[in-house]
């Protein structure tokens, strides 16, 4: 499902941030989007320009001197803690349709692949693109995607690879945890954990484990401080369905 909606941002307007003495636009135009119920939200019009020449360049010049955009675009009261936003850009690569940067409520992400889904057909609604493939830059590299006359999208994400594997952590709520550290465009800490109910119903405790897992992660210092940090906690039950390998809950 893909909405088109336009974002009007007053700094004197009371919110969760403060912005002062700022050039700011009076209308960010964005779609939002979902992906099986994951919300993405893609600003299409309104953002200053980015000069740098790689995405990575785009990215930290975003950070640097438009994050109150970031703000106004994912958090309270225009946004929530669920919301990914996707700055659309020129492309950096000859052969790609255009560039994108997620973000979310807390910071910049190096992929996101429900938001890259919601990106594709975005671009789709808007005229862009048509079936077939498409290629997007982001900052950790190029993306394909194949976006099919029904509408389904399919992605070949960046490659990816275990960083370390059976890491034995102590959380808070559950004692000894054992799991894995990955890296697919975010850094993940993956564990099964099949006593684990991952059910709507069992939400307050799913958010209670993987924030404990998160502060372990943090704690711990996993990965080299240069290379970002583990900000996807995903663990891992039993299928309830048999054409299913695994059920997953993911606290990014």
């Amino acid at each position: 499902m893909v909405v088109g909606v336009s974002i009007v941002y007053d700094s004197a307007v009371p919110g969760p941030q403060t912005v002062t003495d700022q050039q700011i636009p009076t209308t960010l135009e964005v779609v939002d989007s979902h992906t099986e119920g994951e919300p993405t939200r893609v600003v299409v019009g309104g953002w200053p320009p980015l000069a740098g020449r790689s995405m990575v360049e785009r990215r930290a010049e975003l950070k640097a001197t438009h994050d109150h955009l970031r703000q106004a675009v994912v958090l309270e009261p225009r946004g929530h803690a669920a919301l990914v936003g996707a700055l659309l850009t020129p492309p950096v690569e000859a052969d790609s349709e255009v560039g994108v940067i997620f973000f979310n409520n807390v910071g910049y992400l190096g992929m996101c692949g429900h938001g890259l889904i919601g990106v594709v057909r975005t671009l789709e609604e808007m005229g862009t693109i048509g079936p077939g493939r498409v290629r997007i830059d982001t900052p950790v590299g190029t993306i394909g995607a194949e976006l099919a006359a029904n509408g389904a999208v399919t992605m070949e994400n960046v490659p990816c690879h275990a960083h370390s594997l059976d890491v034995e952590l102590e959380v808070e709520v559950l004692g000894r945890v054992v799991g894995d550290v990955a890296w697919g465009g975010n850094w993940f800490f993956l564990a099964h954990l099949p006593d684990e109910k991952l059910e709507l119903a069992n939400l307050e405790r799913l958010l209670a484990v993987t924030k404990s897992i998160r502060r372990a992660t943090d704690a711990a210092g996993l990965v080299p401080a240069s290379e970002g940090e583990i900000d996807h906690i995903e663990i891992f039950a039993s299928p309830r369905r048999a054409d299913a390998d695994s059920r997953n809950f993911v606290l990014c």
